[in-house]
């Protein structure tokens, strides 16, 4: 590419136009060392590497002397640097900076854990349907047919992914565990203050009767068959069948869930099972942004405001847009920043930049509506058979038992 059009410079520069246009007038005065390139008779900035090298200066220049009502630098709290590692808050940047959006999975640290678990369980007294309960109920149709898909095996694992605070696992936990086919209980997630509040309410409701193992690990990319290796080092007839469960709609948070299912997929054992449990795309299920356990109105619920509190962004900064994007299907919860903001991250050998603009929506939550028929081509299309689909009575949620997909299947 011999120059670069104005809106593609605006785009990787995060710019304006308006300055980009300055610069080639003040190029064409002489006034900028930028090479331009005419094309049809109009001027634009030549892709070389000295005119790089000019306008990284010129955005610099151009953060320094922004009027500060119209812009603001913050940086994020003490409590931030302590909850998350290098790692992790280079994955934010990383969501911010490409994405404009706060990773769902980190929303769980810290108190954002215990926000979820005290969300949860209002949720669970609640009488009117939603997506805890409804799962819940879906389970407790689904286990005669689940004993049934098990055979004769004596034990089987359970692999809980993004378990929260385990009460959409307990019941069926409490079947297993009673019928003494329950080896272990394995819950997979980022957050270690999650898998600790879902420890402790293992051991009370169980009493020790129940192994746990919880695992730190990020299972939208990372495979966790390496989980359960020595069983798989067994005779086939004494090894375990593996239920994998992936509840209260977690797959669809994801930016991309096919590549969530793909790990799963590349995770699992011939003859084991893969329980998933969402809503589905229905008036009722579009309207419902209720993250809050404060009962009263927010802006936004504590959960949602968690990290973008860390991250040093004050209320008066940024309105809220809870939205359903009809094209796209999405259900969304986001901020938009009333001026442009600058975010400062600090380490041990320098600083880095996250440049918020000002109205353009950073999104803090997601939900993929999709209706039946099109959740199950998504599990055929990465590899899954569907073994059992089963909907609620008021046809808002739905349950799904698969497997992996074999040459022979």
């Amino acid at each position: 590419m011999k120059y670069f059009k104005n809106t593609e410079l605006a785009k990787l520069y995060k710019v304006s136009e308006k300055s980009v246009r300055n610069w080639i007038e003040a190029a064409q005065k002489g006034k900028l060392e930028l090479q331009l390139f005419e094309h049809n008779g109009k001027y634009f900035i030549a892709n070389t590497l000295k005119n790089a090298t000019i306008i990284e200066q010129l955005v610099e220049r151009g953060k320094k002397y922004k009027n500060k009502r119209g812009f603001r630098v913050v940086s994020p709290t003490k409590k931030f640097y302590r909850i998350y590692n290098t790692k992790q808050i280079l994955s934010i940047i990383s969501s911010l900076s490409i994405h404009n959006e706060v990773p769902t999975e980190y929303t769980y640290f810290g108190d954002g854990a215990k926000f979820w678990d005290e969300y949860s369980w209002k949720v669970y007294k609640e009488s009117s349907p939603n997506l805890l309960n409804r799962t819940i109920e879906l389970l407790n149709i689904s286990l005669d047919n689940l004993v049934r898909l098990i055979g004769d095996r004596h034990k089987v694992n359970v692999i809980d992914l993004g378990p929260g605070n385990g009460l959409p696992i307990r019941p069926v936990l409490e079947h297993l565990q009673k019928s003494n086919k329950l080896q272990k209980y394995i819950a997979v997630d980022l957050s270690e203050e999650m898998l600790n509040i879902l420890e402790r309410n293992i051991k009370e409701w169980f009493g020790g009767k129940v192994a746990f193992e919880g695992r730190i690990q990020n299972f939208t990319y990372q495979r966790f068959d390496d989980l359960l290796i020595d069983d798989y080092a067994r005779d086939d007839k004494e090894t375990p069948i593996n239920l994998v469960f992936a509840l209260g709609g977690t797959l669809d948070n994801f930016r991309h869930p096919e590549q969530v299912l793909q790990t799963i997929n590349s995770s699992m054992g011939i003859n084991d099972l893969f329980i998933y449990a969402g809503c589905l795309d229905t008036p009722h299920t579009r309207r419902y942004f209720d993250f809050d356990t404060s009962g009263v109105s927010n802006k936004l619920a504590p959960m949602d405001r968690m990290l973008v509190d860390l991250l040093g962004i004050e209320e008066s900064l940024y309105d809220v847009q809870l939205e359903f994007n009809e094209e796209q299907r999405i259900r969304s919860i986001s901020i938009l920043p009333k001026i442009d903001l600058s975010i400062q991250f600090d380490f041990a050998n320098g600083s880095r930049y996250v440049e918020l603009r000002k109205g353009r929506p950073i999104l803090l939550w997601r939900y993929w509506h999709k209706d039946t028929i099109e959740i199950i081509n998504e599990f055929d299309q990465n590899e899954f058979d569907i073994l059992q689909a089963t909907k609620s009575a008021d046809l808002h949620y739905l349950l799904l038992i698969s497997k992996v997909k074999t040459k022979y299947n």
